[in-house]
């Protein structure tokens, strides 16, 4: 089809995108005007003979038309139209040619080939198309995968980079050339930028230099048959024994129907197994497995699929995590409003967890106070904590059946900010004083609450309950059977079987309804309840609020779950301490540090963010911040951290990793607001390195990004099929040393076969009118 065009318009399509439109023959428009009128009027006249011959006036009119229209061609061909175009001057400027030699190149093409092979092929010394760039540039190579370096002789690629590093790349032309006359950078790569370098800076000063990059994508645009583990998702800090739940996203194409089968291994034993389905109507799909460290440490998980028949890459099979097992010494201010079955039994539940302790207040009459699980004597001594400091050191808070005029108003705030600011986790319990027949409507905890609670006694219907008793099965919803507070057994499928065991229970708080944004993870089955009409009154509801999260579990007879089973089943308390350990998982200590990602590759950029704040969670700005960083050799080394002026209480600081391994990142915040014990003056951290893997994953051509990059630069979009056009195109560059060029097309093949038609057609009119 190009070719086509070529013919009739003597040249290809990218001139006449490239160029704009003129006339060489200037006149102004009034003067144009003046001639096309002129014209006209003389046509008319020395045809106007000929139009009185005509019976039909429509057709003289045609004839008159197609007149006009010959002479109208003939005179803007006479005015010489024509193209202008920016030209590089030969041999005046420098051209850079930037090739990516990461492992992402050498995949094997249909061909067998790798995918970089075209670029070796292009640019080595004999090749017509490096010898056509010569001629025009002074041609500088360089290649790239994580650094970049000049090509001082032949060009040899090995495609052993374990990154592709495009922003590194430029940055290391533009360096070599900044005092030349660059006209311009070829970019041989298949786009799969894995750096997580921000690309602006480095556009703007292409475009303030005027140096387009001309794009040449290598490599195919999707995968037929392949298989790719694209995400794992998992808590970053665990405890022992405790049921984590990792998400492992998976890409597919070529292998909808099929199945699979995913191991996990903990550094190298095998933990888990399960088989995965690969849908057909997607191509993407996620699927849930469960963890459960047995000690203490920094743990690595590697998520596999094993090789499935036919896959074109199996290097992206494999994902690795890692995961802080740890003691999370949580501490959690349990309160209850009277003594009751519900209180003794979490309390017994939760007795033997060395993860969480419970700290309770049980009123046992006006101002008079059971505590238990205390550490000092003067602990909750005058009740509920009334300072921040006091109540931000516990990580939960966890209200049973106490009412809303237990807490002064202040109180009921400062949980609020404990959960949205602190970042901790608040739980509420069913019962005859809690949600709505404890009177929290229109208060701060309904503000955090997941669930709108019913009106108050004046407002609502005498038939409305706001506690009922009777007899009712707790269903999970399809959230909450696989979500990890739930999990009542680890073996895969096993969990709804579990909960189907589970004994009725008693009594339930009716609220309005769930919050937008909440989740609700279980439901009464109300077939035999109360209110059969009702699919099912929620039970189990947690939203996220500010930095925390809160959950209503709107029933006070899980008890019965431990009194009506024997003595050896473990589900109650299973069911609790799975519960109470994810309510804190989110609690941050006052001083914190973290990186974005758990896996890093050598040489890749680490951003440290730490935050620092006082017992209240107030946070400091003139601390003083510094992070030793162990390698995995046991290499140590210190990092100072710079305050954020955006944020407050925020400081960062960045490192590279140079070795594979486990990273280990400790912070000693120093300032006068903070704690003098240096326990409470410390965070840590760590990180994963591992190379060589990532250069396969998301390993087609990313066209879309190749083809913006060229755009807003001012080059151009080639493939390998179409690359031996660039020595030619790309002289029409407009840069600092551009001439104006002006290709002429007065005689363009096709102006004649225009005049030809306009004759022809003029002939067959008169023919039909009989002027012939």
């Amino acid at each position: 089809m190009e070719n086509l065009f070529t013919f009739f318009f003597k040249y290809r399509p990218f001139f006449f995108q490239r160029g704009e439109f003129t006339f060489q023959w200037g006149l102004s428009y009034w003067t144009l005007g003046l001639l096309i009128v002129s014209l006209a009027a003389l046509i008319f006249l020395v045809y106007r003979h000929s139009l009185l011959q005509v019976k039909r006036r429509r057709a003289g009119w045609g004839l008159l038309a197609l007149r006009c229209a010959f002479f109208l061609v003939l005179l803007l061909l006479c005015m010489r139209p024509g193209l202008v175009l920016s030209r590089l001057v030969p041999k005046e400027n420098l051209l850079a040619i930037l090739v990516d030699n990461s492992r992402s190149m050498g995949i094997p093409t249909e061909t067998n080939q790798p995918r970089g092979q075209k670029a070796q092929e292009l640019l080595t010394e004999e090749s017509d198309f490096l010898k056509a760039l010569d001629e025009k540039f002074y041609v500088r190579l360089f290649q790239f995968d994580s650094q970049v370096r000049r090509v001082e002789e032949s060009l040899e690629l090995d495609w052993k980079g374990d990154q592709t590093n495009i922003v590194k790349g430029i940055e290391g032309v533009l360096t070599e050339t900044k005092n030349l006359p660059l006209a311009g950078i070829l970019l041989f790569t298949d786009g799969s930028d894995n750096s997580y370098r921000d690309f602006q800076e480095v556009l703007a000063e292409l475009k303030a230099r005027q140096i387009p990059i001309h794009t040449i994508g290598l490599g195919p645009e999707s995968l037929t048959r392949d298989v790719e583990i694209t995400h794992v998702s998992a808590p970053r800090v665990s405890a022992p024994e405790t049921l984590s739940i990792a998400r492992v996203t998976f890409r597919h194409s070529g292998f909808g129907g099929s199945r699979g089968r995913l191991e996990v291994r903990e550094g190298n034993t095998l933990v888990q197994t399960k088989e995965v389905h690969f849908p057909r109507d997607s191509d993407t799909f996620t699927t849930e497995v469960k963890i459960i460290p047995t000690s203490e440490g920094i743990k690595s998980y590697h998520f596999s699929l094993k090789p499935l028949e036919g896959e074109e890459i199996l290097e992206n099979n494999t994902r690795t995590t890692i995961m802080d097992v740890q003691n999370l010494a949580a501490r959690i201010l349990y309160v209850e409003g009277h003594p009751r079955w519900e209180y003794k039994f979490i309390r017994r539940a939760m007795a033997e967890d060395k993860n969480v302790r419970l700290v309770t207040l049980l009123r046992t009459a006006l101002n008079k106070f059971y505590r238990q699980g205390i550490e000092e004597e003067t602990t909750l001594a005058a009740g509920f904590p009334s300072e921040r400091e006091e109540l931000f050191q516990y990580q939960g808070i966890l209200f049973g059946s106490v009412e809303s005029s237990f807490f002064t108003y202040p109180q009921m705030e400062m949980v609020r900010d404990f959960v949205g600011k602190r970042g901790g986790g608040f739980m509420m319990l069913g019962g005859s004083s809690s949600f709505a027949s404890g009177q929290y409507q229109n208060t701060p905890i309904e503000e955090i609450l997941p669930v709108w609670l019913q009106a108050s006694d004046e407002e609502r219907s005498s038939s409305e309950s706001m506690y009922v008793q009777g007899e009712s099965k707790l269903r999970l919803t399809d959230q909450g059977l696989n979500h990890p507070a739930l999990q009542l057994s680890s073996i895969e499928g096993n969990n709804a079987s579990e909960w189907d065991e589970i004994p009725v229970l008693t009594d339930w708080n009716v609220v309005r309804d769930t919050k937008a944004g909440a989740t609700v993870l279980a439901r009464l089955d109300t077939s035999s309840s109360l209110d059969p009409d009702q699919p099912g009154i929620p039970l189990v509801v947690f939203q996220r609020y500010g930095r925390g999260h809160t959950l209503a579990f709107l029933t006070g007879s899980s008890w019965r779950w431990q009194m009506l089973e024997d003595q050896e089943d473990q589900k109650h308390e299973t069911f609790w301490r799975q519960m109470l350990r994810w309510l804190v998982r989110s609690a941050k200590n006052p001083i914190t540090v973290e990186t974005k990602r758990e896996v890093y590759s050598q040489n890749e950029v680490v951003d440290l963010r730490a935050e620092v704040s006082d017992k209240a969670f107030n946070r400091i700005n003139d601390a003083r911040v510094e992070a030793t960083i162990t390698s995995p050799s046991g290499e140590i080394f210190t990092l100072p951290l710079q305050w954020d002026a955006q944020e407050d209480g925020i400081y960062r600081g960045q490192l590279t990793p140079h070795e594979d391994g486990f990273y280990a990142v400790e912070i000693k915040a120093t300032a006068s607001a903070l704690a003098e014990s240096d326990k409470e003056r410390q965070a840590k951290t760590s990180f994963l390195t591992s190379t060589g893997s990532r250069e396969y994953f998301e390993a087609f051509q990313k066209k879309d990004f190749l083809e913006k990059l060229a755009q807003e630069t001012g080059g151009n979009y080639y493939t390998a099929s179409d690359v031996e056009r660039l020595p030619e195109e790309i002289l029409y560059t407009q840069s600092q040393t551009s001439v104006i060029e002006v290709l002429d097309l007065w005689d363009m093949p096709f102006n004649l076969v225009l005049l030809m038609a306009l004759l022809f057609g003029e002939w067959i009119l008169r023919r039909r009118e009989g002027l012939i």
